[in-house]
C-alpha cells in the first residue's frame, strides 16, 4: 500500500490503537488527498499519532476528524502539523472533539497562510463564550472569518471533573498503551522537532515543557504575555507558578526567572494597573468573589510559594503588599489555610498587618 489518494472509514468504532496503526500506514501514501475518519474514537493518543503522520503528507486537502474526541492535546498536535506543512489544505473538521478554547485558538492560528482553505469546523467543542469569540477574532484577523463554520453547538467550558474523567480514560489499558508507545517510537525520529513554544506551555503547563523552552524562556514569555492587560498577566503568573517545585532546582529557577521577566516588565510600565493585577490574582485563586463569572483555579503550593518570592523583589511595589494582608481574614484562608499552612503563614508575615480591601467588582 502506497498509492492511496482517499481514505474513508467513518463510524467504524476504531479506537486509538487502530487509529495509531492507520497513522503509521498513512505515512507511506504521499499522494493522499482525503482523510475521513469521522465518528471514531481517537482520544489524544490517536490524535497525536495521526498528527505525526500528517507531517509526512503534503498533498492532503481534506481532513475530517469530526466526532473523533481528539481532545485538546490532540488538537494542539494537529495544529502543529498544519503549521509546519499541508500547504494545499482545503477543509479541516475537528468538530465535537472535546477541545478547549485555548487549543482551538492554536488550531485557528495554524491555518494562517493556507491560501486554499475553504472551511474550518470547530463546532460542538468546549470553547465557552469567550473562547468562541477569541477564535472568531483570530479568523477575522487572518481575513478568514467567512471560512469558519458555525459554533452554535459549542458545549461551553469543561468542568474540572470532566478533565479528570478524560485523564482516567486515557490511562486505561496499560498493555495497549505500551503497544502504542512502540509504534510511535518508530515514527518519531522522522518527525520535525517542535520549536520552543510559550503558548503551548500556557495552554497545558508542565515542568518538562517549561525546561524545554530553554535559556530564552523568559524572553519567550515576555513576547507571549500581554503585560498591558493585568488580568492576562495574572493568569500567566498562575500558570507558570503552578509547576514550581522547591525540590527541583532547575524547575524552580526556570519558574522564578520567567516570573521575574514578566512582572519586571509589567510593573515598569507606568500604565500597568498593579492593583487590578493583585485583585485578579485573588479572584482566580478563589479568595475574592467577582461580579464576573470567573472560575477559580485549583490552588497548589507553587502559587503561594512564587507569590512569597515575588513580593520580596525590588520591582514589586511596596504599597501592593498591603493588599495581600486580606489573606489574614479567616474567611479567605479557611479553604486553603488548612492545606498549605506554611505558605499562608509566610504570606501573613510578609503582609505584616491586616488591611480592609475594597475592590471594584469584588467582594469578600
Amino acid at each position: 500500500m502506497g498509492s492511496l489518494e482517499e481514505v474513508h472509514v467513518p463510524q467504524n468504532g476504531i479506537n486509538h490503537p487502530g487509529v495509531t496503526a492507520l497513522a503509521t500506514a498513512m505515512q507511506h501514501n504521499p499522494q493522499l488527498r482525503v482523510l475521513n475518519l469521522n465518528d471514531n474514537t481517537f482520544t489524544k493518543k490517536g490524535a497525536i499519532a495521526m498528527a505525526q503522520a500528517l507531517k509526512h503528507l503534503r498533498s492532503v486537502q481534506v481532513i475530517n476528524f469530526g466526532d473523533c474526541l481528539v481532545r485538546s492535546e490532540g488538537a494542539i498536535a494537529i495544529a502543529e502539523a498544519i503549521t509546519e506543512g499541508l500547504p494545499i489544505l482545503k477543509e479541516l473538521n475537528l468538530s465535537f472533539g472535546e477541545i478547549t478554547g485555548e487549543a482551538a485558538l492554536l488550531v485557528a492560528q495554524s491555518v494562517e497562510g493556507k491560501a486554499t482553505l475553504e472551511k474550518l469546523d470547530l463546532n460542538g467543542n468546549c470553547l465557552g463564550e469567550e473562547g468562541c469569540d477569541a477564535v472568531r477574532e483570530v479568523m477575522d484577523g487572518l481575513n478568514m472569518g467567512d471560512l469558519l463554520g458555525s459554533l452554535s453547538d459549542d458545549e461551553g467550558e469543561p468542568e474540572e471533573d470532566d478533565d479528570e474523567d478524560e485523564d482516567d480514560e486515557e490511562e486505561e489499558d496499560d498493555d495497549v498503551e505500551e503497544e502504542d508507545s512502540s509504534v510511535n517510537q518508530v515514527s518519531s525520529p522522522l518527525s520535525v522537532p517542535r520549536p520552543p513554544d510559550a503558548s503551548s506551555f500556557l495552554c497545558f503547563p508542565s515542568p518538562d515543557k517549561l525546561l524545554k523552552l530553554g535559556t530564552k524562556r523568559a524572553l519567550l514569555f515576555e513576547q507571549q504575555v500581554d503585560v498591558a492587560d493585568a488580568g492576562k498577566t495574572a493568569e500567566a503568573f498562575l500558570k507558570i507558578s503552578s509547576v514550581y517545585n522547591e525540590e527541583d532546582k532547575d524547575v524552580k529557577s526556570a519558574v522564578l526567572d520567567s516570573i521575574d521577566a514578566i512582572l519586571r516588565k509589567a510593573f515598569a510600565n507606568p500604565s500597568f494597573q498593579g492593583y487590578n493585577f493583585i485583585s485578579s490574582l485573588l479572584v482566580m485563586l478563589g479568595l475574592l468573589k467577582s461580579e464576573d463569572k470567573v472560575k477559580p483555579v485549583r490552588v497548589v503550593p507553587g502559587h503561594l510559594q512564587t507569590l512569597e518570592y515575588v513580593v520580596r523583589q525590588d520591582y514589586f511595589p511596596q504599597d501592593h503588599i498591603a493588599l495581600l494582608g486580606t489573606l489574614s481574614d479567616c474567611r479567605l484562608t479557611h479553604h486553603i489555610g488548612t492545606k498549605f499552612p506554611k505558605d499562608i503563614a509566610n504570606m501573613l508575615q510578609i503582609a505584616q498587618c491586616t488591611h480592609v480591601l475594597l475592590l471594584s467588582g469584588c467582594c469578600i
